[in-house]
């Protein structure tokens, strides 16, 4: 094996003495210089580096799966190794190209060298991002992606992706990933991708029937919402969280559930998450927990916090890997998440949350957003003849509101609050309008409506200041018939 430069160490050592980060068990082998169990920040380390050379190094056989490479260096130094006779086997997902261009083309230069590939034919992605090196007894594993800025930092400190990148040759964990990716590449979920020449066979058959390690967590044969949400219930300290897309409201009510029985829960998310178009739910948790109590706080750096992590400060358990808090993460798609207590692993990821937390440059408050102006529908504004049995109000409301407030009357400024809080969701294209019925009307009159849109950030949002309400316009209709004691008389 190639040596590696004390350059690629450095960091990891600095780290370990000036803030905790990364713990170090190395091998007592001259030939292997990289610390073998270990975290990696890419806040300010270099961790595709090592990867590289774990490639380079490695001379008995490399299994990879992954979402997204869009990385060059990867995919030559994979390409290397196969053609220098290291056997490689890969797990793709075309589907990402659906999202990311750069998705093809490193699957056909994969292709094009002669590397063997399966990939996931149907249901959930396959959301592994992991290489293992069988002769090296090693595996990488993280929520990061294979892209040139989630590895590795533009700028450390300033222009960065939050992530937690594990190498490990923790042996049941080494050996539980084998047994896993042999049950993957084997499996009828998969499709021969290129370049399959015989029968699908196990790379380490000794192991068909090894019992998965206890830390570890496979979605979707394993539920990662049901055993996180035991622990989240059995805290009774403190919970923190860093997460960057929260979806799954099952999540949310646990945190909720926690602060209703006294335990402060931390969150550090993703910003520009917060507003993605694609991603409408995830303001709409990330709201529920700050108007709860939560300490909600965002990234401001450069890059954006792809980060999946949570301590349990009374259990001193750390769960990090490759979910999300969203549903497909726990039950369709292909994921792989570490529940941990072992203290050297906790410490270190302690540290970097409290590193984070306390970081007032590329972490700031969270500040709730308001929701769009709802758009009034129908009834047309000034239109007759309505049946007093029912009327229903029909409006749009936009892609940020959630609850909304409905003032109705026979004033020209209608007061009176006819429904409130009343949680529609949003209104997720121009023909997704929301509806509320009023009945018994009387005939011959004219009156006025409006609708006032909240998010779930209300009101905790308005006792600070932040107004999260948008207020549409008052519209008017008259009912049909004559006015009791009277007649009918136009709208003003």
């Amino acid at each position: 094996m190639k040596s590696v430069s004390h350059r690629c160490l450095k960091p990891l050592f600095i780290a370990v003495a000036a803030i905790g980060l990364s713990f170090v068990a190395a091998r007592s082998t001259e030939a292997q210089l990289l610390p073998q169990e270990r975290l990696c920040d890419p806040m300010f380390q270099n961790c595709r580096a090592d990867l590289l050379t774990y490639i380079q190094q490695e001379k008995v056989g490399i299994d990879a799966a992954f979402w997204l490479l869009s990385d060059d260096r990867y995919t030559t130094r994979l390409i290397n190794a196969w053609q220098a006779g290291v056997p490689v086997r890969l797990l793709v997902d075309p589907r990402c190209n659906e999202n990311h261009e750069t998705c093809t083309y490193a699957l056909g230069r994969l292709k094009a060298a002669g590397i063997p590939m399966r990939y996931k034919a149907g249901g959930g992605i396959l959301h592994w991002k992991m290489m293992m090196f069988a002769g090296q007894k090693q595996v990488e594993f993280a929520g990061a992606n294979l892209t040139p800025s989630e590895m590795t930092p533009g700028t450390p400190n300033v222009n960065y992706t939050d992530e937690i990148i594990y190498y490990t040759d923790n042996d049941p964990i080494v050996k539980s990933f084998m047994r896993k990716f042999d049950d993957l590449w084997t499996s009828t979920e998969y499709k021969d991708y290129a370049n399959i020449t015989g029968p699908l066979v196990r790379n380490y058959p000794d192991l068909e029937t090894y019992t998965i390690s206890p830390e570890l967590n496979f979605p979707p044969d394993q539920s990662y919402r049901d055993r996180a949400k035991s622990r989240y219930n059995a805290e009774t300290k403190g919970i923190d969280v860093i997460m960057f897309r929260i979806t799954d409201k099952n999540h949310t009510n646990a945190m909720v559930a926690a602060i209703n029985r006294g335990v402060p829960v931390r969150l550090l998310t993703d910003k520009s998450e917060y507003r993605n178009t694609e991603r409408l739910w995830d303001a709409y948790n990330v709201d529920i927990m700050y108007n709860a109590g939560v300490q909600v706080r965002w990234d401001l750096h450069q890059g954006i916090n792809h980060e999946k992590l949570v301590l349990l400060q009374q259990l001193q358990m750390g769960i990090f890997g490759s979910s999300n808090w969203t549903s497909p993460s726990t039950n369709s798609q292909r994921e792989h998440n570490l529940f941990t207590t072992r203290p050297e692993l906790y410490d270190a990821l302690r540290a970097q949350f409290d590193r984070k937390w306390a970081d007032t440059t590329n972490y700031g408050p969270f500040i709730p957003a308001p929701p769009g102006t709802p758009t009034n529908v129908a009834p047309a504004n000034g239109a007759v003849d309505r049946p007093t049995a029912s009327v229903t109000l029909t409006w749009n409301a936009g892609l940020w509101g959630q609850k909304y407030d409905i003032f109705f009357g026979e004033t020209s400024t209608p007061t009176t609050k006819i429904a409130s809080n009343i949680e529609l969701g949003p209104s997720q294209n121009s023909n997704d309008n929301k509806k509320f019925t009023v009945t018994g009307l009387k005939p011959g009159t004219t009156y006025y409506w409006k609708i006032v849109s909240k998010t779930m950030a209300y009101p905790r949002a308005a006792s600070e200041g932040i107004n999260v309400t948008r207020t549409g316009a008052t519209w008017h209709f008259t009912t049909a018939g004559t006015p009791p004691g009277g007649t009918t008389l136009p709208a003003p």
